[in-house]
């Protein structure tokens, strides 16, 4: 497609949108594949076990849907967040990755018109930051091998993406000490939790409410 524009063998001005919009697809769809590739590498060598920097639940939530808004908008999906009051809840900056992995897989298999979710509870003496879809949930046979790298489930949830996003957010779940567990929603679609035990506040937290995003 860039060879196409570049000779002038496309230039008509409908031609040319169609191609920068799926141009900006491919470059989006690799650009995260190398991120979970790149972050793989750091969870093999240990180093989100050891990192120390904080912040808030909030920011990371803001952070992870920025991320997803241009695919959200173009399916004129509802993005909604409810934290529950707990949005200035310490916690790592990589738990945003998690969320924008969930969020990526939600957008994709929620029709257009459809919603998703991010709601967040108190878990034990930690969190629980779920998201849900309105999709078409996920074949049973495919709940238990969600999570492994590269596995593509049933037509109705394969597409775009390499398979690693969910395995890769995972992983950072069980590195945070935490676990991430999915179900298919009583009505329609599928809800991905993920479980974290509680962390030391950053040290200059802003205090601000946070209720809804």
């Amino acid at each position: 497609m860039v060879a196409a524009v570049d000779d002038g063998v496309v230039a008509d001005p409908l031609s040319l949108r169609r191609y920068a919009a799926e141009m900006r697809r491919s470059v989006i769809q690799l650009a995260t594949m190398v991120d979970d590739l790149f972050e793989l590498a750091q969870l093999e060598a240990g180093v989100i076990e050891a990192e120390t920097k904080r912040t808030t639940l909030k920011d990371v939530v803001l952070s992870a849907m920025a991320a997803v808004q241009y695919q959200a908008a173009e399916k004129r999906l509802a993005l909604r967040a409810d934290l529950g009051g707990h949005g200035d809840t310490a916690c790592s900056p990589r738990l945003a990755r998690v969320l924008q992995n969930l969020l990526a897989n939600a957008v994709r298999h929620t029709p257009a018109g459809g919603t998703v979710l991010i709601e967040a509870s108190r878990w034990q003496t930690g969190l629980e930051v779920a998201v849900e879809d309105s999709g078409e949930g996920i074949d049973p046979e495919d709940l238990s091998r969600i999570f492994e790298p590269f596995y593509r489930a049933d037509p109705a949830r394969a597409g775009a993406g390499a398979g690693l996003g969910l395995a890769l957010a995972k992983r950072i779940a069980e590195a945070l000490g935490g676990r991430l567990e999915v179900e298919n929603k009583p009505q329609a679609g599928a809800r991905f939790a993920i479980r974290i035990p509680p962390i030391a506040s950053p040290p200059a937290a802003r205090r601000h409410s946070a209720n809804r995003v």
